[in-house]
Order: C-alpha cells, then sequence, then structure tokens
C-alpha cells in the first residue's frame, strides 16, 4: 500500500554503506575504516529491505585528512538538511490532488 511513498534520508553512500545497523555513526566509522575521500548523503524510496530502496538523489561530501566519525556526522547532517527537504518539495510538486502523481 506504502510503495513508493515513503522516503528516507541516510547517511553515507549507498549500498556500500547501508542495511541492518548501518546508521548513524557507524556510518561515518565504516566510511572513515573504508580510506574514503568522499562520502555522501542518499535519498531514498522504502522498500521492506534495509535502505534498498530506489535512489532519488545523492549529494557528495568530502572526507577531510582528520575527520573523526564525529567531525563527519557534522559535516553529512548538515548537507542532509539541505538535500532532504528540495527532494521532499519536488516529489511534493509532483502530486496531484487526488494523490496521484503526474
Amino acid at each position: 500500500h506504502y510503495s513508493g511513498r515513503i522516503v528516507n534520508v541516510h547517511p553515507g553512500p549507498l549500498p556500500a554503506f547501508g542495511g541492518a545497523g548501518m546508521y548513524g555513526v557507524r556510518v561515518h566509522e565504516a566510511v572513515l575504516a573504508a580510506g574514503l575521500r568522499e562520502s555522501a548523503v542518499t535519498v531514498h524510496l522504502v522498500t521492506e529491505l534495509y535502505d534498498d530502496g530506489h535512489p532519488l538523489a545523492t549529494w557528495p561530501v568530502p572526507v577531510l585528512e582528520n575527520d573523526t566519525p564525529d567531525v563527519l556526522a557534522a559535516r553529512v547532517l548538515r548537507v542532509e538538511h539541505i538535500i532532504f527537504p528540495r527532494i521532499i518539495d519536488a516529489l511534493a510538486a509532483t502530486v496531484v490532488a487526488d494523490g496521484s502523481t503526474r
């Protein structure tokens, strides 16, 4: 009933840093442990599987040389606060009064 109607924002690049247990600081710890020079914020549709839905947008976030998980998390959160409302606004603009999409 809700397929394609729930949107999530994930604090890391999907699918590599998603799935059960991959949330919050755990994502940032994993990104740093992998030695990536870039993380990402991913906005995606929700499915029955963790972090498996169709990505709607991805915004890269640089990983800096002296980043800690908390410092990276703060940088990622700032991007989440920018991208998520923009994607929700764009989706809302496609919905007509009866709930169908344009």
